[in-house]
């Protein structure tokens, strides 16, 4: 009795230290000029945002930021600028609907690249 409840313990609390922390929303970006903004890191977590509601990586260099829906923004008619946090040299945006992230709407497409290849790197962006 005793070895199984010492087995029994021990999974108890194995399984508490691999239950998910609850996230904490990410902070309010300052871009007052700008329609929607976001930083992202670069495993895709959502940083900062304003009018994001997520965002995410789909392979290297290639993630997914996905718009407020209610914040009424027309994402291919939107100028888009990206930024890299420093491992890539050039961040690139699509507003179109594309397969990467699903054909969304909403959804801004942003590749970070370095030397021409993709590069996972942090990045910001601002749709104005």
């Amino acid at each position: 009795m005793r070895r199984i409840t010492a087995v029994l313990t021990g999974a108890v609390a194995l399984s508490a230290a691999f239950t998910s922390q609850a996230v904490a929303a990410p902070a309010v970006i300052d871009a007052p000029n700008a329609r929607a903004a976001a930083e992202v890191g670069y495993r895709g977590e959502l940083l900062r945002q304003k009018n994001v509601v997520d965002s995410f990586q789909v392979a290297e260099g290639l993630y997914c930021v996905i718009v407020d829906p209610n914040a009424g923004i027309n994402l291919p008619s939107a100028l888009i600028l990206g930024n890299a946090g420093g491992h890539a040299t050039n961040v690139h945006t699509i507003g179109q609907p594309t397969t990467s992230c699903n054909g969304r709407r909403d959804a801004i497409t942003v590749v970070t690249l370095k030397d021409n290849l993709p590069k996972s790197d942090s990045f910001t962006i601002a749709v104005l």
